[in-house]
């Protein structure tokens, strides 16, 4: 998908924005992709469906003419093109049957013209099986971190089945942030390195790697290893002269430039990545480190303008009859050392075993809000109440432990919390309830669909 909206950003007309609206029908079985930019005549069309023909400029998105081909017939075996140009006075129509297009043996699609509906943009259209009812969510999330540049540089307006796609905000500490700028064997570098106001324990932190406002890369942990304490860490790295690979799904890596890329980012963000270790040990900021950080911060910017320990003693457990969202269950409160901890069942749509967050109290206990999917695998409720402890164990050792011991202090929370009856019969009570309500959504939301 985020192929053809490249090619609808990249046909925005002079001066102005484009608009895309993303439209899909679960049943039916289509999605579409309309836009209000230049549009193509004729021979522009029939260009645009040859393989690996491209007459794109450098600076825009579109590079090598697999894109929109690789994307239409991935996602279905028929798809329509429906072009005009506001000079025209008709539209251009382009139809691909993969049926049709095996019986010939050879690549060539009738185009015809037909009488034009509206001033100027393309269409496309595509029957496709791979269209479910909840895409939307998915869509509207990774659209919104993929050009969240263009959209919040009011290039681009968005649309998921007429709902708005807002650009991705990350919670970065801005006293943390750390400006980028440098030279890679004659190819510029730009960004920035930062902290997470909240770790991310799911994988949620690293650099995004962006080529020319367009993201190719998230997440990517360049420069330091992924590990519990570097959960904080994050940034955005623009890299508009780095080579990429054909369906530029990620840039090429095995050069020396890449290889001195990555020196020269480790060598750079080491104040973050120090400070991220003293949160990661501490839960504060080091005063030095917190001034090494800003040093480096003030000589870049200068330059561009000219140990918590846990014991059976510290576990105690105390049912919270508060109800989460629809289909979850009621959340049970644990304090266990400095943290008090809140879990629930849910229905997680990721397929995660769990998730969880922390949030940062000043005058108590600091929080951590832990969900068990209801829908992990196909595990009775047993089971599930054992994966609970286990999720429970693991976020508080993700927050406390110092990586070299973590598996140490996994292990003795695990024990301290497995053994608890109460909990565990509380924690059955919650998964019964989450289930029984999981069920009754369920039938409300098919019935509000017609089934």
């Amino acid at each position: 998908m985020a192929e053809l909206v490249d090619n609808s950003v990249d046909a925005r007309q002079p001066d102005r924005h484009v608009t895309v609206h993303v439209r899909y029908d679960a049943r039916r079985g289509w999605i579409q992709v309309e836009d209000d930019g230049v549009g193509m005549s004729r021979i522009e069309l029939a260009e645009a469906l040859v393989l690996a023909l491209s007459r794109k400029k450098a600076e825009q998105i579109g590079k090598f003419g697999l894109g929109m081909k690789a994307a239409c017939t991935s996602l279905g075996t028929r798809f329509e093109i429906v072009t005009c140009r506001e000079e025209d006075h008709y539209a251009t129509i382009a139809t691909y049957d993969e049926a049709e297009f095996l019986a010939a043996g050879e690549w060539k699609l009738p185009i015809v013209r037909r009488r034009k509906t509206r001033p100027t943009g393309t269409t496309i259209t595509i029957e496709s099986s791979r269209v479910y009812p909840t895409l939307s969510q998915s869509l509207v999330r990774n659209l919104g971190s993929t050009f969240r540049h263009f959209i919040r540089d009011g290039l681009l307006i968005l649309m998921v089945n007429d709902v708005p796609v807002e650009p991705e905000v990350r919670d970065i500490d801005p006293q943390s942030v750390l400006p980028l700028e440098g030279v890679i064997d004659g190819s510029a570098v730009r960004g920035w390195a930062g902290l997470l106001r909240v770790s991310s324990q799911r994988g949620w932190y690293g650099f995004d790697l962006v080529r020319h406002r367009r993201v190719i890369r998230r997440y990517e942990k360049l420069g330091f290893q992924a590990h519990p304490q570097n959960a904080r860490v994050a940034g955005e790295l623009h890299l508009d002269d780095f080579p990429t690979n054909n369906l530029k799904t990620d840039f090429i890596r095995e050069t020396e430039q890449w290889r001195a890329l990555e020196t020269w980012l480790a060598e750079s963000i080491e104040p973050v990545l120090s400070v991220a270790r003293s949160l990661a040990h501490s839960g504060a900021f080091d005063s030095r480190l917190k001034r090494l950080i800003s040093a480096e911060r003030d000589r870049i910017l200068s330059a561009v303008a000219d140990g918590t320990t846990f014991g059976a003693e510290d576990f105690h457990f105390r049912p919270l009859a508060r109800f989460g969202g629809t289909g979850s269950s009621e959340a049970i409160s644990i304090v266990i050392g400095r943290f008090r901890i809140e879990h629930r069942f849910e229905g997680i749509s990721d397929g995660a075993f769990m998730s969880h967050r922390r949030v940062e109290r000043p005058e108590e206990e600091d929080l951590l809000e832990i969900a068990t999917n209801l829908q992990f695998l196909d595990l009775n409720g047993e089971e599930l109440v054992t994966l609970a402890c286990h999720n429970i164990a693991e976020a508080l050792a993700l927050e406390i432990s110092n990586g070299s011991d973590y598996v140490e202090t996994k292990s003795k929370i695990w024990h301290a919390v497995a053994s608890q009856r109460p909990l565990r019969t509380a924690l059955r009570k919650t998964l019964n309830a989450a289930r029984d309500r999981s069920v009754v959504y369920a039938q409300q939301v098919l019935a509000a669909d017609g089934h």
